[in-house]
């Protein structure tokens, strides 16, 4: 009847082990193009959240203005009387003063604002001000370098409404 040599034997086994070595290699090129589809869709999730990730207006920039420069530039305070300018609300920061733009979006360079609190201007245009005056009746510190880079970045970023 069936006669089964070791040739038969071995052969039979070839076969098998050549089908699933296949199936074997199938799997792990799907594992491997799935998990680099995975990592892909990651990196491109990670960029947009570094994107929408950025500096905003509401909850970091107004805080600090509210924090530091508000006391003066109120409406119906010294450094809105001096120069115009209205650090109360975003419209008022993008108005600028009578004599110019305080914020030109995409540029913290040319930004009065920024040029301004990172000391960057006229010794007499000193923000906060008074910073020698012994007798003023407002006195607050300068903007540390984490306030000051959070304005430079809001700026550069656009100056956004957000």
């Amino acid at each position: 009847m069936w006669k089964t040599t070791i040739e038969d034997l071995s052969q039979e086994a070839y076969l098998d082990c050549s089908y699933w070595e296949g199936r074997r290699m199938k799997t792990t090129s799907l594992v491997t193009a799935g998990f680099l589809a995975v990592c892909i869709i990651l990196i491109g999730c990670e960029q947009k959240v570094d994107v929408a990730g950025g500096v905003s207006f509401a909850n970091d920039v107004l805080p600090i203005l509210q924090a530091n420069c508000v006391e003066c530039h109120d409406i119906a305070a010294e450094g809105v009387a001096t120069s115009g300018l209205n650090l109360r609300d975003y419209d008022g920061v993008m108005q600028g003063t009578r004599f110019g733009l305080a914020t030109v979006p995409n540029s913290s360079e040319s930004s009065a604002l920024y040029l301004v609190v990172a000391h960057q201007t006229d010794s007499q245009i000193e923000m906060p001000p008074h910073q020698s005056d012994a007798l003023a009746e407002v006195s607050v510190p300068s903007l540390n370098e984490t306030e000051i880079k959070t304005i430079k970045d809001w700026i550069d970023q656009g100056a956004l409404d957000n």
